[in-house]
């Protein structure tokens, strides 16, 4: 894994947005939800992925802006379905996804790097 670069994948959702009625992708605001999907991508990639969440209901100064995250930014937060998925700070799905999805947008990823 020497020499591998860090893949940082960032969640960004909004829990005061409307949901799904359906099962629509992964349950983000799960807490026990996000530590399985962290625990199966370090199982899967080691080190190599790290995994951020952000909810925007939460509290905490700066909005999006407050996550340094210049895509957003640029394109502006109305422009995005929620949840929000980026490799490295660039937008790479909008709205919902599941697992599967997610770990193909990481391989490409690696794909890509290497």
């Amino acid at each position: 894994m020497a020499g591998q670069k860090l893949i940082r994948i960032t969640i960004v959702d909004d829990s005061r947005g409307e949901k799904c009625e359906g099962r629509c992708g992964l349950d983000l605001s799960s807490p026990e939800e996000r530590q399985d999907m962290a625990e199966l991508l370090r199982k899967i990639y080691g080190d190599r992925v790290q995994l951020d969440y952000h909810d925007l209901g939460d509290p905490f100064p700066g909005g999006v802006e407050g996550l340094h995250l210049p895509a957003l930014e640029e394109a502006g937060s109305d422009t995005w379905q929620f949840p929000l998925l980026l490799v490295n700070g660039r937008p790479r799905i909008s709205g919902y996804f599941d697992l599967r999805l997610m770990q193909n947008v990481i391989q490409a990823e690696i794909e890509m790097t290497e």
